[in-house]
């Protein structure tokens, strides 16, 4: 379920495991494929790290990296008002993007559930179905 709070949503993705990561080079973007049903697309600056962006030693990691995600667990993926998204991986890796920028497009849809975008500023979260308020 997703839950919506004062700053951001909780999207209803724990536990599901990334069935496939795609780098698609015509919009510079990455597309994450959930075995939920759930997509995360991603177009413009995103980092990846092992452990929290914000820790004092975090190193982003390469474009090679993002293959390993490949049969791993959310943990925890939450979608800000602001744009920016984070989503923790039960490898240690958190993907994380920077809201509000207008190169910046995210896209995270859970058929039956929710479709949230983000782009050029403005968000949009579409919820369906049964969702806490």
């Amino acid at each position: 379920m997703t839950e919506e709070l004062e700053d951001r949503w909780i999207l209803g993705l724990r536990g599901s495991t990334v069935v496939s990561v795609a780098e698609t080079s015509e919009h510079q973007g990455l597309v994450l494929r959930l075995n939920c049903g759930a997509e995360v697309t991603i177009r413009g600056p995103v980092l990846l790290t092992y452990g929290s962006a914000v820790a004092p030693s975090v190193v982003p990691l390469s474009g090679e990296e993002w293959q390993r995600l490949v049969g791993t667990a959310v943990l925890s993926a939450v979608a800000f008002k602001s744009g920016a998204l984070r989503a923790v991986f039960s490898t240690g890796h958190h993907l994380n993007v920077r809201g509000g920028g207008p190169e910046i497009v995210v896209h995270v849809r859970k058929p039956e559930e929710f479709d949230w975008l983000h782009e050029g500023g403005v968000g949009v979260m579409r919820l369906f179905g049964a969702t806490t308020p």
